[in-house]
């Protein structure tokens, strides 16, 4: 999906048509932001970068990426030179294996690659027009109202931190997001 597709989607929804186009896509950017501090890479789009990790030794070394599209280049640490590697094998998962070792220590591969999705795969697009929705329907600084007999009250942040609220995924957003999720580093 692109980004126009998603603006265009958010601003259909129920009580979005107020929003203007630029409103819309700094909802969606803003909730891009929070959907790739969930996952702990940047998810989309494709783009080729140059990224140094720290290795254990061993026969495989983890990138911090789960959709690995093409490797250029690996060069391995030994004092301040890089020495580049050959015969490297690498997954769509973002591992890269070889026969032998791997160094031990931090910062002692260094990889050219090309990963991510070309849009936000799967369900990514729902989670991020529900995300940006409710921060755009999120009353700011009012919690209550009062006028007459009748008063109305809002959840707030804390209160509906379980529902997700505004700036915030919910249960089920954050279950979509966990098959995009890099592992915690031990």
């Amino acid at each position: 999906m692109t980004e126009e597709e998603l603006r265009d989607r958010l601003m259909r929804r129920p009580g979005m048509s107020h929003l203007t186009a630029v409103q819309a896509e700094d909802l969606l950017l803003e909730a891009a932001d929070v959907v790739r501090d969930h996952v702990g890479w940047h998810l989309w789009p494709s783009r080729e970068e140059t990224i140094t990790v720290d290795a254990r030794g061993g026969t495989t070394v983890p990138l911090p990426t789960l959709h690995l599209t093409d490797l250029t280049s690996v060069a391995t640490a030994r004092g301040e030179e890089w020495v580049d590697v050959e015969g490297v094998a690498w997954s769509e998962g973002g591992w890269l294996l070889r026969h032998g070792c791997w160094p031990d220590g931090p910062r002692s591969v260094r990889a050219s690659i090309v990963h991510g999705y070309a849009g936000p795969p799967g369900a990514v697009p729902s989670v991020l027009i529900g995300l940006a929705a409710r921060t755009a329907t999120a009353p700011a600084g009012v919690s209550s109202e009062q006028s007459g007999g009748e008063s109305l009250s809002y959840a707030t942040a804390a209160a509906s931190d379980y529902a997700g609220g505004p700036g915030l995924l919910s249960p089920a957003e954050m279950r979509v997001l966990d098959r995009y999720r890099i592992g915690a580093a031990p």
